[in-house]
């Protein structure tokens, strides 16, 4: 049948992408030792001294010291002097990607990634704010109300922007040095539209292929093919939080000669397949996304069933793209956007057939169908049997 069930019984739309936004109360007293991270994490310092490590560079960290540290940041916390306790909050790009950009003057979305100071330490008022958005996480985790997973992001949300709100107002104190290894890393990690060559890295870096991949290799741990291929699957993982991009669409985004060639290389950096991530990782956001767009398009289909519709017409009036919408109904019904129309235009000549003393011409007209023969062939295909028969079968009884 054409309808779907339990289209709002309460499909969990958070119960995996909240699973991204955790909330932990630490205590470091041993040295974090440098790794490769997917997810970004924000840290706040209630208390402790030690030196944090970011791409190279040593940070002094203290009582109110804030960062956030993206995927891009390779780090490590030695030279402990005092335990540091800590609130760290991780999350997921891909999720402040989805909900949250707004428009900026050129180059700021880029500054906040590495044109601004990563650690700093929060002035009192700026503290007052940051601390209260993280008691209210540690609140939402310890008491699992009703709607903390909707709690937990908007308070996660609102805290990001907060660093970024801090740290565009600081000015940078420390310039990475032309030639640095490491502004090299970030700039192959973020620079994932395209697939630049290390011949044209180490030519800017003024150094020879072979020496910058050693020095990329000794600094991070990775050699350069491997951070490119890294940060275009990771790329990949934010993107694919949005279910209007086709793999298809992802794929050619993010460099690369062709599908099969992502999902290969996807599969090796995350040891699953795109589908098995989007499943374990986004699927009941996307499945409730994709449900709710598919819900509207069933009304506009009810609503307009005794019109000529096109595709234009639907794309114009939804503000959908056509291929979203035949999409849309392929995945929810199973069925073509016209195969879904003639059913329904069918089910509801049955309810004319039964309910009223129509003649079967004026229901035809009635339903949308231009002639007699589509009607009739329609009619026959969902039923079984012919309209006049159908009428007189439920008179009989």
């Amino acid at each position: 049948m054409w309808y779907q069930k339990d289209w709002f019984t309460g499909g969990n739309y958070y119960n995996l992408k909240e699973k991204q936004v955790h909330v932990e109360e630490l205590v470091i007293m041993q040295p974090v030792e440098q790794e490769f991270h997917e997810t970004t994490h924000m840290y706040y310092v209630r208390s402790g001294k030690a030196s944090l490590w970011i791409n190279g560079s040593k940070h002094r960290i203290q009582e109110g010291s804030f960062f956030c540290l993206y995927m891009h940041h390779f780090y490590k916390i030695d030279e402990i002097e005092k335990p540091i306790s800590c609130i760290r909050v991780s999350f997921h790009i891909g999720l402040f990607m989805f909900l949250c950009f707004e428009q900026h003057e050129q180059d700021e979305n880029e500054k906040l990634m590495y044109g601004v100071p990563t650690v700093f330490v929060l002035k009192e008022q700026e503290k007052k704010r940051v601390l209260k958005v993280l008691e209210d996480l540690l609140m939402e985790k310890q008491e699992d109300l009703f709607l903390h997973y909707n709690m937990n992001i908007y308070l996660a949300m609102q805290l990001h922007a907060l660093y970024c709100r801090y740290a565009m107002h600081r000015n940078r104190k420390e310039m990475i040095k032309k030639g640095d290894v490491w502004e090299v890393i970030q700039r192959v990690i973020l620079d994932t539209s395209k697939t630049v060559p290390l011949k044209e890295y180490a030519k800017a870096v003024h150094l020879t292929p072979v020496t910058l991949n050693r020095q990329i290799a000794k600094a991070s741990g990775y050699t350069f093919f491997q951070l490119q291929k890294m940060g275009k699957v990771f790329n990949a993982c934010a993107l694919l939080h949005f279910p209007d991009l086709s793999i298809q669409y992802i794929s050619d985004c993010l460099g690369f000669n062709t599908v099969e060639d992502f999902h290969r290389v996807f599969k090796r950096y995350m040891q699953v397949s795109v589908r098995e991530y989007q499943t374990a990782n986004i699927g009941s956001g996307i499945q409730m996304q994709i449900q709710e767009e598919s819900l509207q398009i069933l009304i506009y289909l009810f609503l307009n069933f005794n019109h000529s519709i096109t595709l234009q017409d639907m794309e114009r009036d939804l503000l959908k793209k056509t291929y979203v919408i035949e999409r849309r109904v392929k995945e929810s019904f199973g069925k073509s956007v016209q195969e879904l129309l003639e059913e329904i235009r069918i089910h509801i000549a049955c309810s004319y057939l039964v309910a009223t003393t129509k003649s079967i011409t004026e229901i035809l007209t009635a339903v949308g169908f231009g002639s007699n023969s589509s009607f009739q062939r329609s009619f026959y295909k969902y039923m079984n049997q012919t309209p006049k028969d159908f009428r007189e079968s439920i008179r009989t009884k």
